[in-house]
């Protein structure tokens, strides 16, 4: 597997690394250039992406990513589910105001299945996060809010 944009992860490539990290050398294209992690040692100070399981309110399970790291906040781990169809539903959104309604009718569906759980693999010796997502989050002035 070769290098890919962060945005063009699928199901296929968490599947077959669980773990992807951003190397920000000169090998790569952008800072948007991640690449497989097969050994831990490789990513001491890289910014890196886990596969991580999503759960909906319903029981319905999805397969997406987060920015591991050791803030449980959502504007720091990013979260993403991945549907079959290649749709990314990003539950943070920076400063801009999300809508249920700029996604597919497919993704739309996610809607009904909020609050999620998550909880990402414990892949490569990296301990577990998990949490619960009470929407699609976004940021105001200096305070979060999230569209459920």
């Amino acid at each position: 597997m070769t290098d890919k944009q962060i945005y063009e992860l699928t199901i296929d490539d968490l599947a077959f690394s669980g773990v992807w990290y951003f190397p920000m050398d000169e090998s790569v294209e952008d800072e948007l250039t991640v690449r497989p992690l097969l050994e831990e040692e490789t990513c001491a100070n890289a910014q890196i992406v886990v596969r991580t399981s999503f759960i909906g309110v319903d029981g319905s399970s999805y397969l997406g990513c987060l920015y591991w790291g050791n803030s449980g906040s959502v504007e720091y781990l990013k979260p993403v589910i991945l549907l079959e169809d290649g749709t990314y539903v990003t539950f943070w959104n920076g400063m801009v105001k999300p809508s249920w309604a700029d996604y597919s009718a497919k993704a739309q569906v996610l809607r009904g299945e909020v609050p999620f759980s998550y909880i990402s693999e414990p892949l490569l010796g990296l301990p577990i996060i998990s949490g619960k997502l009470e929407g699609l989050y976004y940021l105001d002035g200096d305070k979060i809010f999230s569209v459920t």
